[in-house]
């Protein structure tokens, strides 16, 4: 991400006073306002003490033209100094610049229909994305899976960007109803959304089981108003360079509102992601080294409030070969213990994890 935006050019105000790319532009501007850390040498250590590596951070500073941003794009994120939600403001910056370049693609080539469908992901209520199975559309083909079983199956023109390229994968949604076709949608994602409400989920292995689980669907009709049984499974289709698990903390209660769930859900440094989280089709096709993830960075929430905190995030610094801590202006190393430790005072909020083909 970083070397995507440092290879766009940075155009100051008084060169391009007009931009159709307001997102781009900032973000390339936010990473050239850094420069490469110094990494300091080894300290030489006494017998017993603690190695303790002393880093140099630049200076801090507040990007304004960021939170401009948000206000020019008249998103709900807009009021400057408001507590947010780190998720949806990582999705709002990830759907932008996506948007952005998909727009710059269809201005070079306006010949080329199919740019015209934006392809960022989209959160939809359950009972949107399921149409009448069977009915037929431009853009659905009939599979023939596993033991012959054939499914309708719809999916978007995917227009690939730079941006899906590292973060985005797809799922797929099947809907089982009796004496039809299955039915399946193929959806895109930029962070993979985990419940972790339920008290049998103790870890991200637990909530990506529960994820996969096949369900059954209540009061779903026909066109004709007849009750039907139907069950629904979600599976991963495929998956990206950089995967994102967000552990869904806040969650609504009819009583009191928004509210966060405090309980630690254990998350390893090396994720594999396994072949039963899969779709069929694509089992066969993602070798072990497709499927395992290291993870680099943590986003974490303190507080036991839904509507307010602090966040902080654990990140790992490939030039240290090491993890920082950083809360606002304050940059410490640690070790890796501590990032996967549980405390009382902070709950993981976002997890980053990168394919290790690709480290």
């Amino acid at each position: 991400m970083y070397h995507l935006m440092k290879f766009i050019p940075l155009y100051s105000k008084v060169q391009r006073p007009c931009t159709s790319t307001p997102m781009i532009d900032s973000f390339v501007r936010l990473m050239n306002e850094f420069t490469n850390m110094p990494v300091p040498p080894k300290p030489r250590q006494a017998l017993g003490d603690k190695i303790v590596r002393d880093i140099r951070p630049g200076a801090a500073f507040e990007p304004t033209y960021i939170y401009r941003l948000l206000t020019v794009i008249k998103s709900s994120l807009s009021e400057k100094g408001r507590q947010e939600d780190a998720e949806e403001y990582l999705g709002f910056i990830l759907n932008g610049l996506h948007e952005e370049m998909l727009n710059l693609k269809k201005l070079l080539s306006p010949n080329n229909e199919k740019l015209t469908i934006s392809n960022g992901p989209r959160r939809r209520p359950l009972n949107e994305e399921q149409e009448e199975p069977g009915e037929g559309s431009e853009d659905e083909w009939e599979q023939v899976g596993p033991r012959n079983k054939t499914s309708v199956t719809r999916q978007a023109d995917f227009v690939q960007t730079p941006i899906t390229g590292i973060f985005g994968g797809h799922i797929r949604s099947v809907v089982y109803q009796q004496s039809s076709k299955e039915s399946a949608t193929l959806q895109p994602f930029f962070t993979l959304q985990l419940d972790i409400q339920s008290d049998k989920i103790r870890t991200v292995q637990d909530a990506l089981e529960s994820l996969v689980a096949r369900e059954s669907v209540q009061g779903y009709t026909t066109k004709t108003k007849q009750e039907v049984e139907i069950s629904r499974r979600v599976t991963l289709e495929k998956l990206p360079p950089v995967l994102v698990l967000h552990l869904k903390r806040f969650v609504y209660e009819k009583t009191g509102g928004c509210q966060k769930l405090i309980k630690n859900i254990e998350y390893p440094v090396d994720l594999e992601i396994s072949k039963e989280l899969l779709s069929p089709g694509v089992k066969s096709k993602n070798f072990k080294c497709h499927r395992t993830y290291r993870l680099f960075a943590v986003v974490y929430h303190h507080g036991s409030s839904a509507t307010g905190g602090h966040y902080t995030t654990d990140v790992f610094q490939i030039g240290l070969n090491g993890w920082l801590r950083i809360d606002d202006q304050a940059v410490k190393v640690i070790n890796q213990y501590q990032v996967v430790k549980p405390t009382a005072d902070r709950t993981a909020y976002l997890l980053y994890y990168r394919r290790v083909d690709l480290l």
